[in-house]
């Protein structure tokens, strides 16, 4: 958050993910629900709406094996990737 209030210009995507566990549907819905509420966050902390995107991918860009509890959380994330300076 202090990268956006000292750099009023910059704009971010915030992308959201999921395991491979449950329905693909579902985990598409959740990761969207996720990046949504940063998004609210961010707003309410005086970010301006218009520098930020929302993407949810479900479980479709894995960072870890899904195969096994402890490498598979690390599927669960919220990441964010400047788009503009």
């Amino acid at each position: 958050m202090r990268i956006l209030r000292d750099y009023p210009t910059v704009e971010i995507l915030i992308g959201g993910h999921t395991d491979n566990q449950g329905d693909p549907a579902l985990n598409l819905k959740l990761s969207e629900d996720r990046v949504n509420e940063v998004k609210k966050y961010l707003v309410s902390k005086g970010i301006d709406a218009k520098r930020l995107t929302t993407q949810g991918f479900g479980g479709t860009e894995p960072i870890a094996s899904n195969d096994q509890e402890e490498t598979r959380r690390f599927n669960r994330r919220v990441e964010f990737t400047i788009t503009k300076k």
